[in-house]
């Protein structure tokens, strides 16, 4: 695989691939550039979006020099990771096809249409205008356009591992039996012989799942050669290996199936022990490799059940899950693998568990980061909000699903595979039947991994069509109630659909420059005030009713991180969703973060809430703290307080601390009570100013 780099020439505009020849830019523009351009004060050009960051096509423009040597010698593919939304690709002005879905990857066979020993004219047009015919249709973020991730060129022998089924890896691993003695694997391995350029696209859509049969029609002559698979744990040392001859009929494709058994299997057992092997298989002609693809081997088993909830490995696992929207500030999706990897490092330090990507599949780069971290994800596809009762509109979507679950099939990460999010907007036409079929879809493909979807209405049929339900639920931000209730809309939940339920959506907005003191106050979701204590106490009451309720197997904060959308214009901040517990650019973690890190994390902590309320104005205050820990001390001004013990949800109150005029420097300690640690402390400095009555 050759990346290739994020260089291109770019222009906004519909011409056509010749017309917009000479209307490129000369100068190369990055991809993370061409989409803030996307996302500045530009109006669009969509007239379905009323307020708005541009919607419209854009042409991206590449010269590729490709070797002398390898014409006639090797097969050479072109790989994007994804564009957004509807994707046109050109190789030397050769149509090479349509893409539409701003969040899978496809891949294209060029051998044919290239100059080899010469440069080659890649041309993409990327078009993220609203079309009725592909999902989503709506959503509360913005839907950013362009290249946003990797482009790679694949060059491989006449015989190898296909990349063109549903642009996948081409293997398929699937774990049929699991115990502790031994643990049976099944490869399936789609194998490619000879350049077919027209049939270069999804050599498996006709097939409803992974265990039919896929054929092309071709030449009788057949090919022999040899398919070995190779399982190595993490210390390098091989613990499975199978081959078998092989003879496929020149332009075609075949599946190639190989049942393993690995002994004493060492399991992928999620935060507290990520342990992967490494399946290699490896393509052999004439005794010389010719192609190889090595992907992660996770050893798994999850269930729900309603006595014990979310089990993984047979053993219950708490499901203390975020979403994550995939946006940074000042980047949009054009993200790098070091910001991901950064957003990685902060679930950890709050003791996140498991993240829903919301609302749509997220990259490559972030399945693995998660295989390694141990962390469970929810995938699903954009169905969000609403549908259309089109056929255009449905087949769009089942592809969608298609290549999502194609694509990270191999990702022990991924346990549930999601169908919709919020199919509640009215008017809409009825969509069972389609949802049910999509059901039907996702598990021919994939039986042991968990559909769901999230409804944030109940009484609805459509909630019962998937394996598990979840329920998104904003008590104490979108209802009217001061006093934040998610044990009753769980119960009512529960009942309705008779099993355990997830919470996959509940929190509120916080700026963390807008604060209050005194009796919390309720401010409006829609207004300008969106104060952090406020998010912070929503957060306190919801979890403490999620926490150990019999009738949830896990739940999901809305959201990680503030994330951009263009519609909103609230919290003083314009364009920014801010129920996240981070800022959009990363820099500053929120009151509620330390909430969770305290709940979720063991690690000895101890936080001071509310420390960015700097300037205070009440004599008489409440000093509230989090911690995992037994017992906190709180110093104001060098006076001890007094030791209190966390509640049940790691909060420490006092709640009558007097200040004295200016600053007031608050310090807390707190001993783990674990052997071999040190106490933990955290302290602020509150500044008081007295009114001074004429």
């Amino acid at each position: 695989k050759i990346t290739i780099p994020h260089t291109w020439n770019a222009l906004d505009g519909e011409e056509g691939p010749a017309e917009v020849t000479d209307k490129i830019e000369t100068a190369a523009a990055a991809v993370a550039a061409t989409d803030a351009r996307k996302a500045a004060k530009k109006e669009t050009q969509d007239p379905h979006l009323k307020k708005g960051y541009y919607r419209g096509a854009c042409w991206y423009e590449r010269s590729l020099d490709i070797p002398a040597e390898w014409k006639g010698k090797r097969r050479v593919f072109i790989r994007f990771e994804a564009a957004s939304t509807v994707a046109k690709t050109y190789i030397n002005k050769v149509a090479l096809g349509e893409h539409r879905g701003a969040f899978t990857a496809f891949c294209y066979e060029i051998t044919d249409y290239l100059n080899y020993g010469g440069a080659n004219q890649l041309r993409v047009q990327v078009d993220n205008t609203h079309r009725e015919d592909l999902p989503p249709l709506a959503g509360d973020f913005n839907l950013f356009g362009g290249l946003y991730r990797d482009v790679e060129l694949i060059v491989t022998d006449d015989v190898c591992i296909s990349p063109i089924d549903y642009a996948s890896s081409g293997v398929y691993l699937t774990t049929m039996s699991l115990d502790d003695k031994r643990a049976t694997v099944q490869v399936r391995s789609i194998i490619s012989n000879g350049n077919h350029p027209a049939k270069k696209i999804k050599e498996s859509a006709k097939t409803p799942g992974l265990m039919e049969n896929v054929a092309s029609s071709g030449s009788s002559t057949n090919t022999s050669f040899v398919v070995e698979t190779e399982v190595k744990d993490e210390t390098g040392i091989t613990v499975a290996k199978v081959s078998t001859p092989q003879q496929i009929p020149l332009e075609q494709t075949e599946p190639v199936t190989l049942m393993l058994t690995i002994n004493d299997p060492h399991r992928w057992n999620g935060r507290k022990d990520p342990y992967l092997y490494t399946a290699t298989v490896t393509v052999i002609s004439e005794g010389k490799i010719v192609d190889q693809v090595s992907q992660p081997l996770g050893l798994r088993t999850t269930a729900i059940t309603q006595d014990q909830g979310f089990l993984l490995n047979g053993q219950p696992y708490a499901v203390n899950g975020v979403c994550r929207h995939q946006d940074v500030r000042g980047k949009g999706w054009a993200i790098s693998p070091e910001d991901e990897e950064r957003d990685a490092v902060m679930m950890k330090e709050m003791g996140v568990t498991a993240v829903r990507n919301a609302h749509y599949p997220q990259s490559e780069h972030w399945h693995l980061i998660n295989d390694k971290a141990g962390v469970l994800l929810w995938d699903e596809v954009s169905l969000v909000n609403t549908t259309r009762s089109t056929r255009a509109f449905w087949m769009n979507s089942e592809e969608q699903l298609r290549e999502l679950i194609h694509q990270l099939y191999n990702h022990p990460s991924v346990v549930w595979w999601g169908i919709f999010n919020e199919l509640e907007l009215d008017p809409m036409p009825p969509c069972g039947p389609e949802l049910a079929h999509m059901q039907e879809v996702a598990k021919g493909i994939d039986p042991n991994r968990i559909v769901v979807a999230a409804s944030c209405r109940p009484h609805r049929y459509i909630n019962l069509i998937t394996d598990q339900i979840g329920l998104n639920k904003y008590p104490g931000w979108y209802d009217k109630e001061n006093q934040p209730d998610m044990a009753g809309p769980i119960n009512d939940f529960n009942s309705e659909v008779g099993k355990r339920i997830a919470v996959t959506e509940y929190g509120a907005g916080a700026n963390i420059s807008h604060h209050t003191e005194g009796p919390l106050v309720k401010p409006e979701p829609k207004g300008p005030f969106h104060p952090e204590e406020w998010q912070a106490f929503v957060h306190e009451q919801d979890w403490a009713q999620i926490k150990d309720n019999p009738k949830v197997w896990g739940s999901f904060v809305w959201n990680m991180f503030d994330f951009a959308c263009k519609r909103r214009d609230e919290g003083n901040t314009p364009s920014l969703n801010d129920k996240g517990l981070v800022t959009h650019d990363r820099q500053f973690r929120k009151d509620a973060f330390y909430f969770y890190k305290a709940n979720w994390n063991p690690e000895p902590m101890v936080y001071i809430s509310s420390r960015r309320a700097v300037n205070r104005t009440l004599p008489t205050t409440e000093v509230k703290v989090y911690s995992n820990c037994p017992q906190v001390e709180l110093t104001v001004n060098g006076k001890s307080l007094g030791t209190v013990k966390p509640g049940p949800t790691k909060i420490a109150l006092w709640p009558k601390v007097e200040l004295s005029p200016g600053e007031n420097k608050l310090e807390v300690t707190a001993i783990s009570g674990m052997p071999e640690t040190n106490p933990v402390h955290d302290s602020c400095t509150w500044s008081l100013t007295v009114e001074v009555k004429p």
